[in-house]
């Protein structure tokens, strides 16, 4: 995870090559696969999706590597890990769906490729609201 953290692909890849466990979590619950995310490394992602890393690993804030590529406006890793089958479904502690964080971050690309995904437009977090209904909060266009 080290290695990941520091960008040290080289060092991640012998690793990985030796059996290290690329689903190993910190006392945040991140992954490896949270810090390609937060580093925007795509190469490293893939790689650890290779040796099997948990694309739906949640850490303490309950954000898969999907969820916290939205919430960092990380629209090229949304991208890829959309295309690695990440579940565009998932929510975070409060309910609130990808297309939610997507409106609430302002991020108009990754809005229209999950509606292109199928994403639900009608449900709902813990609050009763849609993503509408955060678009219209937000002032979203």
């Amino acid at each position: 995870m080290k290695a990941v953290e520091c960008q040290e692909e080289e060092c991640a890849t012998l690793l990985l090559e030796h059996g290290a466990d690329p689903n190993v979590m910190d006392v945040c619950g991140n992954t490896a696969v949270h810090y390609a995310v937060f580093c925007q490394n795509l190469s490293l992602a893939a790689k650890l999706l290779s040796y099997d890393a948990d694309i739906e690993a949640r850490n303490k804030d309950d954000l898969t590597p999907l969820l916290l590529a939205i919430c960092e406006r990380r629209g090229q890793m949304v991208e890829f890990l959309v295309k690695k089958k990440a579940n565009i479904h998932a929510v975070d502690k409060m309910k609130r769906t990808a297309l939610m964080l997507a409106v609430m971050y302002e991020s108009p690309d990754v809005v229209r490729l999950l509606l292109q995904q199928g994403a639900d437009i009608f449900s709902q977090d813990v609050f009763g609201w849609t993503a509408e209904e955060y678009a219209v909060i937000s002032g979203f266009d």
